[in-house]
């Protein structure tokens, strides 16, 4: 995405401030959220708002090169509001727009991370020139502003700007505070608490901190990683498919499952292939209670070529069949005394 594109899609247009910069931007957010927009464009719409906002902001502030993300214990939650705007005039005011990718588990449960960067801006002290004025003349023009040049095989003399001081005859030197570069980088580390219910582009707001003249405000891009285990679909219902030996279901047995939680016991039920664990799924809304989760079992049965286990299938029958006709009242065993009578019958039929 180019600037003039970045631009158009939040409608504005390149003389915009930062105040309508970052309020264009928290109206189509709150326009286009997937928690509040059913589109089915909602979440590609709120990507692109979200990387425009990224693109001007990085390009009116000056971006920075991060460090990978760390586990932490503790630390300051992010709030789904973005702080306040600063103003035109607060300059010593930045905010850092990054992403941070978290496992489906810590959107489900919420988490703990620290984030670390570098953070790199135009010197306040300089205004991004690298030099300071000195109330002295310069001393290549001796304060004129100009300087003579030779032409013609140096019969003539031409007057050129004074590159040393741009033309005002005063005298430069490096700016102390930047070292001659412009640009100031500072190091930031922030611990942050996610709230559970994170979903994929929410954008989420840690307050300033300081480091030296500067307040530093971080605004967070979520992205989920993709899970080897579960899947959210579009209605944020959490899923796992799962194949399971298909004579425990038949049988009725029970088999481990994988939750956010952990392993859980599950019974199977031969009349059932989808389970709902109500409770353990994804969190209905930021910080809310959490949805049911959905299990699909496809129950695979072993190829019937192997004669050790067609042996144990035939003792399993047979003895099932005996089972039956003891009991009365299955239908199977009634079912066996029915023919029996029906073949007898028949055969006196036939002999007569």
């Amino acid at each position: 995405m180019d600037t003039q594109e970045a631009y158009a899609e939040l409608g504005l247009d390149p003389n915009a401030s930062d105040a309508q910069v970052k309020a264009n931007w928290r109206r189509l957010v709150a326009a286009w959220h997937p928690d509040r927009n059913s589109a089915a464009d909602a979440g590609s719409r709120m990507q692109s708002i979200n990387k425009a906002y990224q693109h001007i902001r990085q390009l009116r502030d000056g971006g920075g090169e991060e460090d990978p993300d760390d586990a932490s214990d503790s630390g300051a939650e992010a709030t789904a509001a973005p702080e306040p705007a600063p103003t035109e005039s607060d300059s010593a005011r930045k905010t850092h727009f990054r992403t941070v990718r978290l496992s489906l588990e810590d959107a489900i449960l919420g988490c703990t991370r620290t984030l670390r960067g570098h953070f790199t801006h135009v010197c306040n002290a300089c205004v991004g020139k690298g030099q300071r004025v000195l109330a002295k003349a310069c001393t290549t023009c001796k304060g004129s502003g100009a300087v003579h040049k030779a032409a013609l095989f140096g019969w003539l003399w031409n007057q050129e700007s004074c590159a040393d001081c741009g033309g005002d005859g005063r005298q430069r030197a490096a700016c102390d505070v930047c070292e001659g570069s412009g640009e100031r980088t500072v190091a930031y580390r922030r611990r942050v608490r996610f709230p559970a219910g994170l979903r994929e582009g929410h954008v989420l707001s840690v307050p300033t901190s300081h480091h030296g003249e500067l307040e530093l405000g971080l605004e967070l891009q979520v992205e989920i990683e993709p899970h080897p285990v579960f899947t959210l679909d579009e209605e944020g219902v959490l899923r796992c498919e799962m194949p399971v030996n298909g004579y425990a279901w038949m049988a009725a047995r029970w088999v481990e499952v994988p939750t956010p939680d952990g392993l859980q016991q599950m019974r199977l039920n031969r009349e059932a292939l989808v389970y709902r664990l109500a409770g353990q799924g994804f969190p209905t809304a930021l910080r809310g209670p959490r949805g049911d989760y959905m299990v699909k079992v496809v129950p695979v049965f072993p190829d019937q070529d192997d004669p050790a286990q067609e042996a144990l299938l035939d003792s399993l029958i047979a003895a099932s069949t005996r089972s039956a006709a003891a009991d009365r009242t299955q239908p199977l065993g009634q079912w066996q005394r029915r023919m029996k009578r029906w073949n007898h019958s028949t055969k006196e039929a036939a002999g007569d």
